[in-house]
């Protein structure tokens, strides 16, 4: 699903145009995204949180050349799923993750 099917989709539930809720979609984004950058974490609900993680630098190694290499600090986005999105998910009869299971949740949403 991609930001214009989900901007359709959020037109067809609140009964709008979906160049109306393109704008509504996009600010839900941008908050989430500005947040984010900023360290915040981020809870919704039933849905899942998403917060920041740093990971120290380390030496590693090159599985090819077994040579080590340096890696540096970086930050990461970690999301954990909520309760209700993860029922969700096992409802639709999927044990796996990813666009078959959000396609489940689309379809099953529609009923």
């Amino acid at each position: 699903m991609t930001r214009n099917d989900l901007a359709v989709r959020f037109a067809e539930q609140m009964g709008m145009d979906p160049e109306q809720a393109v704008p509504y979609v996009e600010t839900f984004m941008n908050i989430i995204l500005d947040n984010l950058g900023k360290g915040e974490r981020i809870e919704i609900r039933d849905f899942g949180v998403f917060q920041i993680l740093e990971r120290k630098s380390r030496v590693a190694r090159n599985p090819r050349t077994g040579i080590k290499v340096h890696v540096d600090t970086k930050r990461t986005v970690k999301f954990k799923t909520g309760k209700a999105l993860l029922e969700r998910v096992r409802e639709a009869g999927f044990q796996e993750t990813g666009q078959r299971a959000a396609k489940a949740i689309i379809k099953n949403s529609d009923d």
